[in-house]
Protein backbone atom coordinates (compact mmCIF):
# COMPACT_ATOMS: atom_id res chain seq x y z
CA UNK A 1 0.00 0.00 0.00
CA UNK A 2 0.56 3.88 -0.54
CA UNK A 3 3.10 4.59 1.74
CA UNK A 4 1.92 7.98 3.12
CA UNK A 5 -1.22 8.07 4.26
CA UNK A 6 -3.36 9.02 1.77
CA UNK A 7 -6.37 6.94 1.41
CA UNK A 8 -6.86 5.61 -2.09
CA UNK A 9 -8.97 3.69 -4.20
CA UNK A 10 -8.55 2.34 -7.87
CA UNK A 11 -10.65 1.00 -10.44
CA UNK A 12 -10.95 -2.42 -12.53
CA UNK A 13 -13.98 -3.32 -14.58
CA UNK A 14 -14.78 -4.32 -18.08
CA UNK A 15 -14.78 -2.82 -21.08
CA UNK A 16 -18.00 -2.06 -23.30
CA UNK A 17 -18.36 -5.34 -24.94
CA UNK A 18 -17.81 -7.25 -22.17
CA UNK A 19 -21.19 -5.88 -20.15
CA UNK A 20 -24.37 -7.80 -19.98
CA UNK A 21 -26.23 -5.12 -21.01
CA UNK A 22 -26.15 -2.53 -24.05
CA UNK A 23 -23.27 -0.23 -22.86
CA UNK A 24 -23.32 3.68 -23.03
CA UNK A 25 -26.67 5.35 -24.13
CA UNK A 26 -29.79 5.71 -22.11
CA UNK A 27 -30.80 2.05 -21.90
CA UNK A 28 -32.33 1.63 -17.91
CA UNK A 29 -29.20 -0.74 -17.08
CA UNK A 30 -26.86 1.55 -18.13
CA UNK A 31 -28.20 4.13 -16.02
CA UNK A 32 -28.46 1.93 -13.03
CA UNK A 33 -24.76 0.73 -13.38
CA UNK A 34 -23.46 4.18 -13.46
CA UNK A 35 -25.68 5.79 -10.28
CA UNK A 36 -24.20 2.47 -8.80
CA UNK A 37 -20.15 3.49 -9.44
CA UNK A 38 -21.25 7.00 -8.54
CA UNK A 39 -22.47 5.64 -5.04
CA UNK A 40 -19.69 3.47 -4.38
CA UNK A 41 -17.02 6.16 -4.91
CA UNK A 42 -19.39 8.62 -3.31
CA UNK A 43 -19.22 5.87 -0.25
CA UNK A 44 -15.17 5.77 -0.60
CA UNK A 45 -15.32 9.68 0.32
CA UNK A 46 -17.70 10.30 2.84
CA UNK A 47 -17.48 6.61 4.62
CA UNK A 48 -13.68 5.46 4.57
CA UNK A 49 -11.79 9.25 3.93
CA UNK A 50 -10.21 8.00 0.26
CA UNK A 51 -8.70 11.21 -1.30
CA UNK A 52 -6.78 9.82 -3.91
CA UNK A 53 -8.83 7.67 -6.94
CA UNK A 54 -6.62 5.71 -9.54
CA UNK A 55 -8.16 5.15 -13.26
CA UNK A 56 -6.28 2.78 -15.21
CA UNK A 57 -7.90 4.56 -18.04
CA UNK A 58 -9.42 1.26 -20.36
CA UNK A 59 -12.31 1.63 -22.48
CA UNK A 60 -15.72 1.22 -20.32
CA UNK A 61 -15.68 1.15 -16.32
CA UNK A 62 -12.34 2.94 -16.40
CA UNK A 63 -13.35 5.63 -18.30
CA UNK A 64 -16.83 6.15 -16.51
CA UNK A 65 -15.07 5.77 -13.06
CA UNK A 66 -12.57 8.83 -14.02
CA UNK A 67 -15.22 11.04 -15.08
CA UNK A 68 -17.14 10.55 -12.23
CA UNK A 69 -14.18 11.04 -10.18
CA UNK A 70 -13.41 14.45 -12.31
CA UNK A 71 -17.01 15.34 -11.90
CA UNK A 72 -17.31 14.91 -8.01
CA UNK A 73 -14.17 16.71 -7.85
CA UNK A 74 -15.77 19.89 -9.34
CA UNK A 75 -18.99 19.78 -7.72
CA UNK A 76 -18.41 17.97 -4.11
CA UNK A 77 -15.48 17.43 -2.84
CA UNK A 78 -12.70 19.22 -4.06
CA UNK A 79 -10.00 17.56 -2.33
CA UNK A 80 -10.23 14.00 -4.34
CA UNK A 81 -7.48 13.93 -6.74
CA UNK A 82 -7.22 11.53 -9.78
CA UNK A 83 -4.36 9.76 -11.42
CA UNK A 84 -4.25 7.51 -14.62
CA UNK A 85 -2.36 4.36 -14.53
CA UNK A 86 -1.68 4.46 -18.59
CA UNK A 87 -0.34 0.63 -19.00
CA UNK A 88 1.90 1.97 -22.06
CA UNK A 89 1.97 4.87 -24.13
CA UNK A 90 0.26 3.46 -27.13
CA UNK A 91 -2.72 2.41 -25.36
CA UNK A 92 -5.10 3.83 -27.35
CA UNK A 93 -3.48 3.18 -30.84
CA UNK A 94 -6.51 0.76 -31.79
CA UNK A 95 -9.29 2.72 -30.32
CA UNK A 96 -11.95 5.60 -32.67
CA UNK A 97 -11.28 9.06 -32.66
CA UNK A 98 -14.08 10.04 -30.23
CA UNK A 99 -12.62 7.49 -27.61
CA UNK A 100 -9.24 8.78 -28.01
CA UNK A 101 -10.76 12.56 -27.47
CA UNK A 102 -12.07 11.80 -24.20
CA UNK A 103 -9.23 9.64 -23.05
CA UNK A 104 -7.19 12.76 -23.82
CA UNK A 105 -9.97 15.20 -21.91
CA UNK A 106 -9.66 12.57 -18.85
CA UNK A 107 -5.72 12.96 -18.55
CA UNK A 108 -5.75 16.61 -19.40
CA UNK A 109 -7.77 17.21 -15.97
CA UNK A 110 -6.07 14.62 -14.08
CA UNK A 111 -3.54 15.23 -10.91
CA UNK A 112 -1.24 12.93 -12.17
CA UNK A 113 -0.51 10.84 -15.07
CA UNK A 114 1.33 7.65 -14.70
CA UNK A 115 2.74 5.44 -17.29
CA UNK A 116 3.05 1.88 -16.08
CA UNK A 117 5.34 0.57 -19.13
CA UNK A 118 7.35 1.80 -21.47
CA UNK A 119 5.77 0.14 -24.93
CA UNK A 120 3.00 -2.36 -25.37
CA UNK A 121 3.68 -6.02 -23.89
CA UNK A 122 0.90 -8.82 -23.46
CA UNK A 123 1.55 -8.20 -19.81
CA UNK A 124 1.69 -4.53 -19.57
CA UNK A 125 -2.18 -4.19 -18.52
CA UNK A 126 -1.92 -7.06 -15.76
CA UNK A 127 0.91 -4.84 -14.38
CA UNK A 128 -0.97 -1.79 -14.18
CA UNK A 129 -3.93 -3.58 -12.68
CA UNK A 130 -1.39 -4.36 -9.81
CA UNK A 131 0.50 -1.28 -9.55
CA UNK A 132 -3.23 0.09 -8.93
CA UNK A 133 -3.78 -2.29 -5.83
CA UNK A 134 -0.62 -1.70 -4.97
CA UNK A 135 -1.48 2.06 -4.14
CA UNK A 136 -4.87 1.32 -2.80
CA UNK A 137 -6.66 0.86 0.38
CA UNK A 138 -10.21 -0.09 -1.82
CA UNK A 139 -10.58 -1.68 -5.23
CA UNK A 140 -13.78 -0.81 -6.74
CA UNK A 141 -14.72 -4.00 -9.14
CA UNK A 142 -17.32 -3.67 -12.30
CA UNK A 143 -17.58 -7.63 -12.71
CA UNK A 144 -19.73 -9.33 -14.82
CA UNK A 145 -19.62 -12.90 -13.09
CA UNK A 146 -17.54 -14.69 -15.45
CA UNK A 147 -14.23 -15.83 -13.67
CA UNK A 148 -10.94 -15.08 -16.14
CA UNK A 149 -10.45 -12.05 -17.81
CA UNK A 150 -8.19 -9.01 -16.54
CA UNK A 151 -11.11 -7.94 -13.60
CA UNK A 152 -11.23 -11.39 -12.50
CA UNK A 153 -7.41 -11.42 -12.25
CA UNK A 154 -7.53 -8.06 -10.11
CA UNK A 155 -10.19 -8.97 -7.79
CA UNK A 156 -8.04 -11.77 -6.99
CA UNK A 157 -5.01 -10.02 -6.90
CA UNK A 158 -6.43 -7.62 -4.48
CA UNK A 159 -8.06 -10.13 -2.06
CA UNK A 160 -4.53 -11.62 -2.05
CA UNK A 161 -3.02 -8.86 -1.11
CA UNK A 162 -5.62 -8.40 1.82
CA UNK A 163 -6.57 -5.30 -0.09
CA UNK A 164 -10.67 -4.38 0.38
CA UNK A 165 -12.89 -4.98 -2.62
CA UNK A 166 -16.58 -3.47 -3.19
CA UNK A 167 -18.36 -5.29 -6.12
CA UNK A 168 -20.69 -3.92 -8.64
CA UNK A 169 -22.44 -7.36 -10.11
CA UNK A 170 -23.34 -6.38 -13.73
CA UNK A 171 -25.70 -9.07 -13.69
CA UNK A 172 -27.48 -7.71 -10.69
CA UNK A 173 -28.55 -4.25 -12.33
Amino acid sequence: MESNNLVSACCTGHRPQKFPFAYGGRGREYSAYLQELKNKIETAVTERGVTRFISGMALGADLDFAEIVLEFRKTKYPQITLECAIPCPNQTEKWRIGEKHRYEKIKEQADCVTVVSEYYTPECMLKRNRYMVDKSNLVIAVFNGIEKGGTWYTIRYARAKGVSVSVINLNEI
